[in-house]
C-alpha cells in the first residue's frame, strides 16, 4: 500500500508534535440563537462602549495567531485590566461558511486560550478545574452577559 506524501507529512507532524490533533480545543461554548453577523455587531458595540476590553499596545505582540497558523478561525481577543490582568482568545462556532454547522440562526463562541501577558498562551487542558471555573465565570459575567443584552437573547452554555 502506497502512502501519499500528504498523509506521511501528517503522520510525521502529529508524531513529532509540530501540529496538534484537534487544533486548540477550547473551554465550554456559549451558543446564541442569533446569526453570526448579529453577534459580531454586538461584539463591535461592546468594544465601542467598553474600549478597555481591546488589546492594549503593551500586549499586541501576543496577538500572533495568524503567524501560528490559526488565521482560519474567526476570533476576537478580550483584555481584562482588573486583577488578574489577562486576555482571552475567543473563537466563533457556527458560520454559514462552516460546513460542520451551517445553521445561520445559531452562533457559538468559546475561549480557546488565556494569556497573562507573559509569552505564550494557556489552553483549557492546561488549567486546573478551579482556574477554568474562574475564567468561564469572568467571561460570562463581563462579556457574555453584555452580548446577551445587545443581541436580546440568552446564551446557552454547552460543553
Amino acid at each position: 500500500m502506497r502512502v501519499s506524501r500528504i498523509a506521511l507529512y501528517i503522520i510525521v507532524c502529529l508524531g513529532t508534535g509540530c501540529i496538534g490533533a484537534g487544533t486548540l480545543g477550547g473551554f465550554d461554548t456559549r451558543t446564541f440563537s442569533t446569526s453570526k453577523r448579529k453577534l459580531v455587531a454586538a461584539i463591535d458595540t461592546l468594544y465601542a462602549q467598553y474600549p478597555g476590553y481591546k488589546i492594549p499596545d503593551k500586549w499586541k505582540s501576543l496577538d500572533d495567531w495568524h503567524e501560528r497558523g490559526y488565521d482560519f478561525l474567526e476570533s476576537r481577543i478580550f483584555y481584562f485590566k482588573s486583577p488578574p490582568e489577562e486576555m482571552y482568545y475567543v473563537a466563533f462556532y457556527g458560520d454559514a461558511n462552516d460546513s460542520i454547522q451551517a445553521d445561520t440562526t445559531r452562533t457559538g463562541i468559546s475561549i480557546r486560550a488565556v494569556s497573562d501577558g507573559t509569552p505564550g498562551w494557556v489552553l483549557e487542558g492546561n488549567t486546573s478545574h478551579s482556574e477554568k471555573k474562574r475564567i468561564q465565570d469572568r467571561f460570562d459575567r463581563e462579556i457574555v452577559f453584555k452580548l446577551e443584552q445587545y443581541c436580546k437573547v440568552r446564551a446557552i452554555w454547552e460543553k
